[in-house]
């Protein structure tokens, strides 16, 4: 098909349509696409929902016009539809081809109302478009009354009660509509203007949709920078760091892409609805540019109302003004992340020291602990061991001290090994204090009496009651508690 007349073709499979239907969409398809539309319901193209369809009666006409001229320019054996001859003649008001003699009959008969027939060859001389505009100025619009008894009778008047085109006979014997009625001529041209008005006001509205559009593109390309420059600073920040820390710097760039999809996503659901609306006005425009170059009166009467309100329709689309752009994002949540990850790895930021210490750890005497280092264990003396156990009674703690057995000479211990449960002491509770203050002397009884045994030098500890009474509050909950309390001398005790 000719390049100009791409436009008959349907919008789906792009083939000649048969019986083309014209959709609320104003997208002409063919009864196949239409049939094998899915989903069911919306158009093929835009994906808009389609509430009703008609026939698309200018494309309609035009095709069968068109395909006259094919067959005229084709050179093609063509016969007059009357006697089956070869036709010599083409008559663009009757659209019938003619004979000889058919010809001088008809120009016999029908020369009063001004019938131009053409000769074949002067028509292959002429364009499409000028056999199709030919077609157009020849076209008569008839009464729309039905019962009227010269169907062929021209219409010259129009009610806008009934919508429908009447002539004079039948406008004189309707008197109810009589102050509804108007020339024809006046109603086609004033609805030409309102369908040109309305395709101007669309025009307007495009020009919104494409800035928008250019605008929302330019949006995605500078998004893209962005997401680079900023990927490209995730991989510096991670290179300084150690090999475990990469593995955040993934989770960043996750975290980027993710952002950067959300957002492409968003600008492409805006893209393809602004081409879906772009589409329908560039088809309304054509359609409205083809009506006023070859629609027949009859078809802009029959056609009008559909389009109109379709048009109605496609103008209430909304479209956000070319000045409101969308702000774009840079990132900076992700930037921040990285920054405070560099901060805490690299030590730029003073960090709380970790309190490693559990809260039930033992209190130890400083001066406990001098005595221990002035005073090293001597190299392959034998130091023995001694277990106190605190058993809680009703009276209060219980204590005993067991000794194990001699260990190997080449084994040494710690002077003092204290369980994390120690003693417990309250103030308020004058019976446990007592009982407190009795084992802290019994206690340190115990160690005089591994003094007495053991005189060296390297005696290694005494525990008074001032440290006990110092002692946190956790030590306490414990019902056995034991010390262990080692020796410089050997002695085969083993119970105190």
């Amino acid at each position: 098909m000719e390049e100009e007349f791409q436009f008959l073709l349907c919008e789906k499979c792009k083939k000649e349509a048969q019986n083309p239907k014209l959709l609320s969409c104003l997208h002409t398809l063919c009864s196949e696409c239409i049939e094998e539309n899915k989903p069911i319901g919306r158009c093929p193209v835009c994906t808009v929902v389609v509430r009703q369809s008609q026939d698309n009666l200018l494309f309609t006409q035009l095709q069968a016009s068109l395909n006259t001229y094919r067959k005229i320019a084709t050179g093609k054996e063509l016969l007059c539809l009357r006697c089956k001859m070869a036709a010599e003649f083409w008559c663009s008001e009757c659209k019938e081809l003619l004979c000889m003699k058919c010809y001088e009959a008809h120009q016999w008969y029908l020369k009063q109302k001004s019938h131009e027939a053409q000769k074949l060859e002067d028509v292959k001389m002429d364009s499409a478009t000028k056999f199709l505009a030919g077609m157009r100025k020849f076209c008569t619009l008839f009464c729309s009354n039905v019962s009227h008894s010269n169907q062929g009778q021209i219409a010259n008047i129009y009610c806008r009660q009934c919508c429908k085109p009447l002539c004079c006979s039948c406008a004189v014997l309707d008197n109810e509509h009589c102050k509804f009625y108007c020339d024809i001529n006046v109603e086609i041209q004033q609805r030409k203007a309102e369908l040109r008005r309305m395709n101007e006001d669309l025009q307007e509205k495009k020009n919104c949709y494409e800035q928008t559009y250019g605008d929302l593109q330019q949006q995605a390309k500078e998004m893209e920078k962005v997401r680079n420059k900023t990927q490209e600073q995730i991989r510096e920040k991670v290179e300084e760091m150690v090999q475990w820390i990469r593995q955040k710097g993934e989770q960043l760039q996750e975290e980027v892409d993710k952002q950067m999809q959300k957002e492409c996503e968003d600008i492409e659901a805006k893209l393809r609805e602004m081409e879906r609306v772009v589409n329908r006005m560039k088809t309304s425009k054509q359609l409205v540019e083809k009506m006023s170059d070859f629609a027949s009166d009859q078809e802009v009467i029959d056609m009008h109302p559909f389009i109109k309100e379709s048009l109605e329709e496609l103008k209430k689309e909304k479209v956000s003004l070319p000045g409101q752009r969308v702000q774009i994002r840079n990132f900076a949540e992700i930037k921040n992340k990285l920054q405070a990850l560099c901060d805490k790895v690299m030590g730029q930021k003073d960090l709380a020291a970790p309190n490693n210490v559990p809260p039930s750890a033992p209190a130890i005497n400083s001066a406990v602990l001098h005595n221990e280092i002035s005073h090293p264990n001597p190299p392959g003396k034998q130091t023995p061991l001694y277990t106190i156990n605190l058993a809680k009674s009703l009276h209060g703690f219980t204590p005993s001290i067991t000794t194990p057995r001699k260990r190997p000479p080449n084994q040494c211990e710690k002077s003092i090994q204290a369980s994390p449960k120690l003693l417990k002491h309250e103030a308020h509770d004058s019976q446990e204090g007592e009982t407190s203050a009795g084992l802290t002397q019994d206690t340190t009884t115990c160690i005089s009496c591994s003094h007495e045994m053991t005189p060296e030098k390297n005696q290694r500890i005494t525990i008074s009651s001032a440290d006990v009474d110092h002692s946190p509050p956790e030590i306490y909950e414990s019902e056995v508690g034991s010390i262990v309390i080692s020796s410089s001398e050997d002695t085969d005790v083993d119970t105190v």
